[in-house]
């Protein structure tokens, strides 16, 4: 691939209070980026904050909440690159974050991300790396990736993703066949586990570059006080994985060149 231009998009609502030290982390990193603030329903003074930035980002304001998954594709439609990042906004990432992670991307790597860690907000401290899966940073076979998938998953704000691949895999409901979501759970795994289907390679750094805030109104730090929510939780990202496996199977025996060959005509 030619082009590694990068485009963050962050979706936002509610968290003025936040948005200003992601949006700031964005505009330094050492590779420029075009950056997007998708906002869907905000009733705090996030356009005002916004505002002070001018034309250095793009702003998306939607008075309408219509939930997670519409605010990210919005966002995601207005990008002008094919390598994405999805940054919430109560997070941020260090400065080389794209610059080194893009390094990464040639033509058989699907997507790449960074190692991460956790601040904790109430503590001030920080968490160990979350992502033990290569001891070293380079470009891996999918086969590494998928199988830490199977009892982990790697937050989007981690990843620079392909737009297409964000495009194909982003449901805006539930993930296809399943029983199971919560506030936008399942859909964000999916994006990585579905680039291994099309592509054999995937990129890590295995430095903490991307920082995930915990806080007292994060619906993961809300979740771990709450065992039914927690259950939740594990049962979208379980279903995520059935249709994920579901999908490699459909490709693995081009089981869908045969139904349509052996389908009952009318």
């Amino acid at each position: 691939m030619t082009n590694k231009q990068v485009s963050i998009v962050i979706p936002t609502f509610n968290r003025a209070d936040y948005l200003v030290e992601c949006i700031d982390s964005c505009l330094a990193q050492t590779q420029a980026c075009e950056i997007i603030v998708c906002d869907h329903g905000s009733t705090d003074n996030t356009p005002e904050v916004v505002k002070k930035y001018g034309d250095r980002i793009k702003y998306v304001r939607r008075t309408l909440d219509s939930g997670v998954h519409f605010c990210w594709m919005d966002g995601i439609l207005h990008c002008s690159n094919d390598l994405i990042h999805i940054n919430y906004d109560d997070d941020w990432i260090k400065p080389n974050f794209i610059e080194d992670c893009v390094k990464l991307f040639d033509e058989n790597v699907g997507f790449v991300f960074s190692n991460a860690t956790v601040y904790y907000e109430n503590q001030k401290e920080y968490s160990d790396n979350l992502f033990n899966l290569n001891n070293a940073s380079g470009v891996f076979p999918v086969k590494n990736f998928l199988k830490f998938s199977t009892s982990n998953m790697v937050s989007p704000g981690a990843v620079i993703f392909r737009k297409k691949q964000l495009l194909d895999n982003l449901f805006v409901g539930k993930v296809p066949f399943t029983q199971n979501e919560y506030h936008g759970v399942g859909p964000d795994i999916l994006f990585s586990i579905m680039s291994c289907i099309d592509y054999p390679s995937y990129g890590f750094i295995n430095e903490p570059l991307a920082i995930f805030r915990a806080h007292d109104k994060s619906i993961t730090i809300d979740a771990l006080s709450d065992s039914s929510k927690q259950k939740k939780i594990k049962n979208a990202y379980n279903d995520a994985r059935v249709y994920f496996y579901l999908s490699k199977i459909i490709k693995e025996y081009n089981l869908f060149s045969l139904i349509k060959k052996f389908k009952i005509k009318k």
